[in-house]
């Protein structure tokens, strides 16, 4: 049912945006008037709810060999949630702007195990009770160049740095003994990629932006690969409403745990994001 909500959703967005861009050169004014001067602002901000769907897997391998590979949804962490975010777009010269994005999604949840599981070098039996945490702070700052630069519209390429931090753990007894794990991981890339964004009219702005990262060093892959597409409509010279649809995924392979464990993660997360927006 999730899932086929995102794809439609995602389907109509996608329409809208060509729809929108493919009017772009009908709508297309110098915009001139003292109005219009607004429509090339120094710096944007946004400030909303992202209603994301969000899908996690995790492995934790010990000197016994691979760990159980665990989808934390099915053992009950919410897989719809509604989180804040913030965002703000500063441009630096004419031609380059610098976006900087927050957000955070904290999550817990309790499961007795239907299967057996191995988690390093434990082996949690069917019929355990297993508690776990999976907490994300999201941080993004892209650097954006427009080779394409007129008074209402852009176009270019983005070089990004992100952070995704995940505190993890898990909680259960085996054999009257507590079992208590838990590992903090950041995973940092550096992503390329490409924006836009066009003035339609002077009150509707519309952006994209799709962004890329494949790193294999010392035996760890790590593979990001982001988008945004969003609408704003300012009702007011300095203030609007947004909408945007994005999408995260993030897959980290055989990254190092303590030093007895490594393991295998892969979290993407994807949604719709109302947000207030203000132009300065």
């Amino acid at each position: 049912m999730t899932n086929n909500f995102r794809s439609k959703g995602l389907g109509y967005f996608i329409l809208l945006m060509i729809t929108l861009f493919g009017t772009a050169k009908v709508f297309a004014q110098s915009y001139e008037t003292k109005e219009g001067d607004s429509i090339n602002p120094r710096l944007y901000v946004t400030a909303g709810y992202y209603f994301p769907s969000i899908n996690t897997s995790l492995r934790i391998d010990g000197r016994l060999g691979l760990g159980t590979e665990i989808g934390l949804e099915d053992l009950g962490l919410e897989e719809d949630k509604s989180v804040f975010k913030l965002g703000t777009v500063l441009r630096v010269s004419p031609k380059s702007q610098l976006a900087i994005a927050y957000t955070s999604i904290n999550r817990d949840a309790s499961a007795v195990l239907e299967r057996d599981i191995v988690i390093g070098n434990t082996t949690f039996e069917a019929g355990s009770g297993l508690g776990f945490e999976f907490n994300v702070d999201y941080y993004a700052l892209t650097w954006r160049y427009s080779f394409f630069n007129e008074k209402n519209w852009n176009a270019g390429l983005s070089l990004g740095a992100r952070a995704v931090s995940i505190k993890t753990g898990f909680r259960a007894r085996v054999n009257d003994r507590l079992f208590n794990e838990n590992t903090s991981v950041t995973a940092p890339a550096i992503l390329f990629g490409v924006h836009g964004g066009a003035y339609l009219t002077p009150k509707l702005l519309a952006r994209y932006s799709l962004e890329y990262f494949y790193l294999s060093v010392n035996g760890i892959d790590i593979s990001v690969i982001e988008s945004n597409a969003s609408v704003e409509y300012f009702f007011f010279k300095k203030f609007g409403l947004g909408l945007a649809y994005s999408t995260n995924d993030y897959l980290v392979r055989d990254v190092p745990i303590g030093e007895d464990f490594s393991g295998k993660i892969d979290f993407n997360f994807g949604g719709f994001n109302l947000f207030l927006s203000a132009r300065f």
